[in-house]
């Protein structure tokens, strides 16, 4: 029987893969993952324990077809709706946007015809293999946990009819405890995924040369290959050979491969790794680093406009008064627990040498401004004054004071512009010359002049982070609210357009499935019974959660909808059952005696199929892969 079942398996797969292929969704590590044999097999388990209860009714006879089919008749209803419903509980992924839809919509597919190809086998192909392999006279295996654990299930059964109160006190506990239980678990917009290596983002000093860059990124390897965990260490000091990212000589990316995790010390996770490399690297001055993967820094780049998890980016004109409201964001959000790598991502202000023009004085000596550009471009940047011809080449000859008549200000002032009428007049004469600071880079979005605030998370929940933040950012930053403006980017925007679409769907989803649920049993009033498991099955899923330390994100919300799911089939196939003791002229209780014992073990195989093949996604390996 159990060989019979697993055929499901692949049986459903191979069907999933024809109407992937025919349809053109790929197939990713996270749709595929999302397949649970547990569910896969549940409609199965339902067709083949009916036909081994027809066998243990009868040990010494032959089974005849007329017998499987109409026993196989009367639970194939309830195994489609069934089915039917866990569909339908996919069917929010599809209104999913921008990358989450990239990632979770191919999953509902991919499921959707497992389920589809999984409904056929246990329509089709179980009922007939069931028939020829128990068709002669035999003894079932008789597992004796199981029937005690049945005889127990049952006795409380009686019980519990014969006084319902016990059971309306704790389940309005259980409601209780599940709506607190939602207020306490972090919320995030995806899990923690592993790449099997470090990306490394490091601002150096502004104005660095690039001898020195190439120094510090030197020593930057042999700090990091240092590490027994590391296989690799590679750098790139500025902007990469297709230029993509505008970056200055200061800017390094670096990329860190791992050796095997099995190699590593006992119980030493990435986490652990990283955070070393983050006391080592910080104790070194000039180095500010911002640790992610090379997958997710792309992609987080391409949301939010930074290399980080979360960014808060201030809008306004006046560059200065900018710079300093993200200083102020800056050492808030390093003060906060849970973040990391808290810097503003563009160059801090850098020394600058301002030459301003007086038009009038200018004017006075009979010069133009034209001349005082024409000798600043001379003297210090350097201009053609002449070309040589090779053959059809050409070549500028350029010129340039030396480096001693234009190193300082006052040096600089002496340059001598020559007027019309022949007289010698020092620049300083005819402009202002000092000193100053001033941004390096000016960086626009929209047309908007704004500087970035990038932060990483490490255990912190993202929505906790960013109430804590905006509530500290609120309290203790003063500006101007005309002309500064803040806006949240990153993973905030993905999880609050998800959980928006979510909170739409979802409820109509709901609906959908109440309405399956009345065509599988003709009464609303039963149909409203089956979703009452609902709120239970989400305790069970927020306890989960809490006792793992885990987060709320869109994956374990999609674990959610498939768990709603799961938990209504049970109760249709339940439900099924006591109708049809009640159609055959059975009492109220007595059907609802004789259905949950009749029922309790495929609903009871059935479930733990699923419990076990989701408890195999949690075995991490040494670093918790599997999150």
């Amino acid at each position: 029987g159990a060989l019979l079942v697993a055929l499901t398996i692949p049986f459903s797969l191979l069907i999933a893969f024809i109407l992937m292929h025919i349809t053109g969704i790929p197939a990713n590590l996270l749709s595929l993952g999302a397949i649970d044999f547990g569910i896969i097999v549940d409609g199965s388990i339902v067709m083949m324990e009916t036909v081994l209860k027809k066998r243990e009714s009868y040990p010494g006879e032959l089974l005849t077809e007329d017998s499987i089919r109409d026993r196989t008749v009367q639970v194939a209803r309830p195994i489609v709706f069934s089915t039917l419903i866990i569909i339908t509980a996919y069917l929010p992924l599809f209104a999913f946007e921008h990358i989450e839809s990239k990632l979770f919509t191919p999953m509902a597919y991919t499921v959707g015809y497992a389920l589809l190809g999984a409904l056929a086998v246990a329509l089709l192909l179980i009922p007939g293999l069931a028939f020829h392999a128990y068709v002669k006279p035999r003894n079932v295996y008789r597992n004796r946990w199981l029937e005690k654990l049945s005889e127990i299930y049952h006795h409380q059964t009686i019980r519990l009819l014969d006084r319902p109160g016990r059971v309306l006190l704790p389940l309005l506990v259980i409601l209780l405890a599940g709506g607190g239980l939602s207020y306490t678990v972090g919320k995030d917009f995806l899990p923690p995924l592993d790449e099997g290596s470090i990306w490394i983002q490091v601002q150096l000093p502004p104005g660095i040369s690039i001898e020195k860059s190439k120094k510090m990124g030197a020593e930057l390897r042999n700090i990091l290959s240092a590490f027994d965990e590391v296989s690799y260490v590679m750098t790139q000091v500025g902007r990469d050979d297709e230029g993509a990212e505008a970056f200055s000589l200061s800017h390094v990316e670096c990329a860190v491969g791992l050796k095997p995790y099995n190699t590593w010390k006992h119980g030493k996770t990435k986490t652990d790794l990283i955070e070393e490399m983050s006391q080592k690297l910080s104790s070194l001055p000039g180095y500010s680093v911002g640790f992610s993967q090379p997958i997710i820094d792309m992609v987080m780049d391409q949301v939010a406009g930074a290399h980080s998890d979360l960014a808060v980016k201030i809008y306004g004109e006046d560059i200065t008064e900018t710079r300093h409201v993200a200083e102020g964001i800056t050492e808030i959000l390093k003060k906060i627990p849970g973040a990391a790598d808290v810097a503003v991502d563009q160059e801090p202000p850098l020394p600058q040498l301002q030459i301003v023009a007086d038009r009038e004085r200018i004017a006075q000596y009979g010069l133009n401004v034209s001349d005082v550009t024409e000798l600043i471009e001379l003297a210090i940047g350097g201009a053609a004054v002449s070309h040589i011809y090779a053959g059809s080449k050409s070549y500028d000859v350029t010129c340039r004071f030396d480096e001693e008549s234009r190193n300082s200000p006052g040096k600089i002032g002496d340059l001598l512009l020559t007027s019309a009428s022949g007289a010698k007049i020092p620049l300083s004469q005819v402009c202002d010359i000092r000193m100053t600071t001033g941004a390096s880079t000016i960086t626009r979005e929209m047309n908007k002049r704004h500087l970035t605030v990038r932060v990483n998370l490490r255990g912190a929940d993202l929505t906790g982070f960013l109430h804590q933040a905006n509530k500290l950012i609120g309290q203790q930053i003063l500006y101007n609210r005309d002309t500064i403006r803040l806006k949240w980017a990153g993973q905030f925007e993905n999880q609050s357009r998800a959980y928006s679409r979510l909170g739409i769907i979802v409820p109509l989803a709901l609906g959908v499935m109440l309405l399956l649920l009345f065509g599988a049993c003709g009464k609303f009033r039963q149909a409203a019974l089956m979703m009452s498991v609902v709120p239970l099955a989400l305790f069970g899923g927020m306890l989960a959660l809490n006792v793992r330390g885990m987060t709320l994100n869109v994956s374990s919300a999609v674990g959610f909808i498939a768990l709603i799911g799961v938990a209504i089939q049970n109760g249709v196939i339940m439900l099924s059952q006591i109708n049809h003791l009640r159609e055959s002229g059975h009492e109220l209780k007595e059907a609802v005696i004789a259905g949950t014992r009749h029922r309790f073990r495929p609903i009871k195989g059935a479930a733990i199929s699923a419990y076990r093949d989701g408890i195999a996604c949690t075995i991490p390996d040494a670093v918790n892969v599997a999150r």
